[in-house]
């Protein structure tokens, strides 16, 4: 009798809120589930199952995971280089705030970015609404994503109606 062998891929929610540690994970493949952490952080984790004969096809899904995450990561830096830039180059900053929002952007950093720089947001016009131009066009284009066109159209148009309107709240 043959037994099967059986694969585990570790799966999380790639998001702002997902942790490094996570992230890191994301993909990752391993034939002894206990290998994989049980952080209890929080971040949304799933291992997936899977058999010998996926085991090509979840290799090269992997690669795209990892991919994903770093991405992640990347715009996490870009935006923490944007925020501290913005006082001092905004030219620099508005340059790392298009690269991290042609990656993902997402409501609560912008609140963030509202609340930390409110001061010089209510001093500077131009720059609150070329922020608010930026945001919203990145904002607006991403429920053409395809992860985006899996909702039913309604969620995807209020969502996304939502967040625009919390854009022109936030750089009004």
């Amino acid at each position: 009798m043959r037994t099967r062998k059986i694969y585990y891929q570790y799966f999380t929610n790639v998001s702002y809120m997902t942790c490094p540690e996570c992230l890191a994970w994301h993909g990752r493949i391993s034939r002894d589930p206990v290998r994989f952490p049980d952080r209890g952080d929080g971040c949304e984790r799933r291992l997936l199952p899977f058999g010998r004969r996926e085991l090509k096809m979840r290799r090269e899904t992997r690669r795209r995971m990892a991919a994903l995450a770093r991405n992640e990561l990347r715009r996490r830096e870009l935006m923490r280089e944007a925020f501290d830039l913005l006082a001092d180059d905004s030219e620099g900053a508005m340059l790392r705030f298009r690269a991290a929002v042609a990656i993902d952007v997402y409501i609560p950093d912008l609140e963030r970015l509202a609340r930390e720089k409110s001061q010089l947001l209510a001093t500077h016009d131009e720059l609150r609404h070329r922020l608010r131009r930026l945001f919203s066009r990145a904002y607006s284009a991403k429920f053409g994503w395809p992860r985006y066109e899996r909702l039913p159209e309604p969620m995807r148009i209020a969502r996304e109606r939502a967040g625009m309107a919390r854009i022109d709240e936030l750089f009004a």
